[in-house]
């Protein structure tokens, strides 16, 4: 038997434990509240807004390759790229000249190429366009919640960053790529490294998404390293410029009309005697249009 007072103690203390133990809310209340996870799906959404916007807008990038394997070593082409939303894109050819204004159509996932002076344009199969140069622009407009179902993986420290890690498995046979792990930083969620896999597993290519500044379109990447894993040594750099908004929605994204855009861009040279900006071919294809 305890003492009096001792029982006394042993009562209350009890009965505290018994209105505690009634009172779950009360008791979790004080604790201290664990965010949840964001879905995998909703980082890759946020990450999108960066990568590659819901907008219309044109773009100039300069593309940088090496590969000390090869008889040329070192590389430089430019483009101009006119972008529809996030499913249609024009890529113009600038320089070497001579490839100057043959165009690449982009439509919801297929590739239609116009060279400088063909009279029609021709589909690229895909084992064109993923060992190419398009596979490497397309880093920056390939519409991955389209094509991929992403879930998240967990966390890790990435060039100094912490992100979130995706893995971004195929939905469709037209996604180029059969799956690939994607680092987001958690702060900002901004896309920050890339691994692309192939048909049987194999590592492709990595890409970091580098030099992030504050464009007309809102902070974007300025730089993406793309490093060859099937060609050790080979690395190619996509440098960005002249981000800026303007109404694409006079142009037609169709095979057919790759022969009128390329055709603008020719009649501006030898008028002006200059190559076509994005708002020249708006001009005078809009005009054409009405």
């Amino acid at each position: 038997m305890f003492p009096s007072t001792a029982r006394s103690r042993a009562l209350l203390t009890f009965a505290l434990l018994a209105v505690l133990a009634m009172q779950p809310g009360q008791a979790q209340e004080a604790m201290p509240s664990v965010p949840a996870l964001p879905s995998g799906r909703e980082v890759l959404r946020r990450a999108e807004e960066v990568r590659s916007p819901e907008m219309d807008y044109a773009v100039e990038f300069v593309l940088e390759a090496t590969d000390p394997t090869s008889s040329w070593k070192e590389r430089t082409a430019s483009y101009m790229m006119i972008a529809h939303g996030k499913d249609y894109s024009l890529v113009m050819m600038r320089e070497p000249s001579q490839f100057y204004p043959g165009t690449l159509l982009i439509a919801k996932g297929f590739y239609w190429l116009l060279l400088p002076r063909s009279d029609r344009a021709f589909q690229l199969a895909p084992r064109h366009v993923l060992n190419g140069d398009i596979s490497n622009g397309d880093l920056a407009r390939g519409n991955l919640l389209a094509f991929y179902e992403p879930r998240l993986q967990g966390e890790a420290l990435i060039r100094g960053e912490p992100c979130w890690h995706l893995e971004l498995t195929r939905t469709t046979n037209m996604a180029m790529y059969k799956k690939i792990h994607a680092w987001i930083t958690k702060k900002d969620y901004r896309p920050w490294r890339f691994h692309y896999y192939g048909e049987t597993g194999s590592l492709l290519k990595v890409a970091d998404y580098e030099d992030y500044r504050q464009t007309a379109l809102g902070i974007r990447s300025m730089r993406i390293r793309v490093q060859n894993k099937m060609r050790p040594g080979e690395e190619t750099v996509l440098t960005f410029s002249r981000l800026r908004k303007i109404d694409a929605s006079v142009l037609d994204y169709t095979r057919e009309a790759l022969l009128a855009f390329r055709d603008a861009a020719l009649a501006h040279q030898k008028l002006d005697g200059e190559q076509a900006q994005a708002e020249d071919l708006l001009r005078l294809l809009g005009k054409s249009g009405s």
